[in-house]
C-alpha cells in the first residue's frame, strides 16, 4: 500500500468470477474485466476475458451485479467472439467508457491475430445489446494493449491512453473514428529497482475528481524479479492531462490473497515468464458505487477480483499526498 494513501480492501466476495461459472465455453481463466454502469438497469456489467480450453483462444463474456461485489448473472454466450481477422487469435482485456455527452459506450480491447496485438475498438449505445456493437477494427498500427478512452472531451478532443511497450502514453484526437497516432506523449514508465521495473500500462478509464483525472494502473516486475504485476494509483491535470500530479510510489494493490496467486500451470500463460508462480493483480475496471470506489481486476490470469474503497478518502489522501510532493517518480 502507498503510505499515506486511503488503502484498498478486497471484497468479502472474491473472487466474483471464476472459470467453473463459465457455461458457453470450458474455460481455464474468466478474468481481466472491464467494467461500466449500464445505465438503463443501473447493474454493475463486467466484460470479462474467457480463456476457453479447447481453442486455446479468448472471447469476452459478461456478467452482472447489482450491488457491484456479488455476481447475480453470466451470460451464457459469449458478448464479443472472434469475428473478424484481425481477432483469429483471441479478443482480450476489454475496458469500457462512458461517454455521457455522447449517450454511448467505448469499448476498447485487445484484438490478437498473425498481425500481433492490436488496439481495437466497438461503440454501442447498450453495453447489454451485442447486436448493436459496432466494430471500428484496429485504431492503431503496430503492437499496442492497455487503452483507454477518457470520459469527457479536453480541449474539445478525445484523450486517449495506451501502452506502447513498456510505457503509457497520452494522446488526442478529433473524432474516435479516426486512425490513432502510434506515439504519444510519454506519462508513466517503468523505473529500475520499483513495483513497476519493467513496464506500465493504463488499467481503467478514468473519473473526474476534484484533484485531478484518477485512474488505476498497472506496474510489472522484470521476469527475473517474478514478473509479479501490482496496480497503482495514478492523477494527471485536469485541464492538461498530459501533466501527471501523482503516480504511487508503492502498490495500492499488489498479489497476496491466494487467488492472486496461481503455482499450478494453466494454458493461458507460459510458465517460463513467472518463475515464482503466476502473481497478477491486473486492473481493468473502476466503479462509483454508493459512496465507495469498487476497482475490478485479473487475479492470477484465473479470476475476477474486486477492491473498494471510500472515494472521498482516497480524494483527500492523493491530495495530501500531492500537496506534500510524495509519490512516485513518473519517468
Amino acid at each position: 500500500m502507498t503510505s499515506g494513501v486511503a488503502p484498498l480492501e478486497r471484497l468479502a466476495s472474491n473472487p466474483l468470477v471464476t472459470p467453473a461459472q463459465i457455461q458457453f465455453s470450458r474455460a481455464t481463466g474468466a478474468f481481466n474485466p472491464g467494467a461500466t454502469i449500464d445505465h438503463a438497469s443501473g447493474k454493475v456489467v463486467l466484460l470479462v476475458r474467457v480463456y476457453e480450453e479447447e481453442t486455446r483462444r479468448s472471447s469476452l463474456g459478461i456478467a452482472l451485479s447489482a450491488d457491484g461485489e456479488h455476481i447475480d448473472e453470466i451470460w451464457d454466450r459469449a458478448a464479443i467472439g472472434r469475428v473478424e481477422p484481425y481477432e483469429e487469435w483471441g479478443v482480450e482485456d476489454a475496458r469500457i467508457t462512458w461517454l455521457e455527452q455522447e449517450r454511448r459506450y467505448a469499448i476498447t480491447y485487445t484484438g490478437y491475430s498473425p498481425a500481433g496485438p492490436r488496439v481495437c475498438l466497438i461503440t454501442t449505445d447498450d453495453i447489454l445489446a451485442p447486436e448493436r456493437y459496432r466494430r471500428h477494427g484496429p485504431r492503431i498500427a503496430g503492437e499496442n494493449k492497455n487503452c483507454v478512452v477518457f470520459p469527457e472531451k479536453v480541449g474539445g478532443e478525445y484523450v486517449i491512453l495506451h501502452r506502447p511497450m513498456p510505457r503509457m502514453v497520452g494522446i488526442r484526437v478529433s473524432s474516435l473514428e479516426s486512425d490513432w497516432p502510434e506515439t504519444g506523449v510519454p506519462l508513466v514508465g517503468p523505473r529500475p529497482g520499483t513495483w513497476r521495473s519493467s513496464r506500465v500500462g493504463a488499467g481503467a478509464p478514468p473519473i473526474r475528481t476534484s484533484i485531478g483525472w484518477l485512474l488505476p494502473f498497472h506496474g510489472a516486475t522484470t521476469i527475473e524479479e517474478g514478473n509479479v504485476y501490482s496496480m497503482g494509483w495514478c492523477v494527471l491535470d485536469l485541464e492538461n492531462p498530459d501533466k501527471v500530479l501523482y503516480v504511487s510510489d508503492t502498490p495500492a494493490l499488489t498479489p497476496l490473497a491466494p487467488y492472486e496467486i496461481e503455482h499450478g500451470i494453466i494454458p493461458q500463460v507460459d510458465p517460463a515468464n513467472f518463475i515464482t508462480g503466476i502473481r497478477v493483480v491486473f486492473p481493468q475496471g473502476l466503479v462509483e458505487r454508493g459512496e465507495d470506489l469498487i476497482v475490478y481486476y485479473g487475479a492470477a490470469d484465473v479470476s475476477v477480483g474486486g477492491a473498494r474503497v471510500r472515494k472521498k478518502d482516497l480524494v483527500a489522501s492523493l491530495a495530501d499526498a500531492i500537496e506534500r510532493k510524495q509519490g512516485g517518480i513518473p519517468l
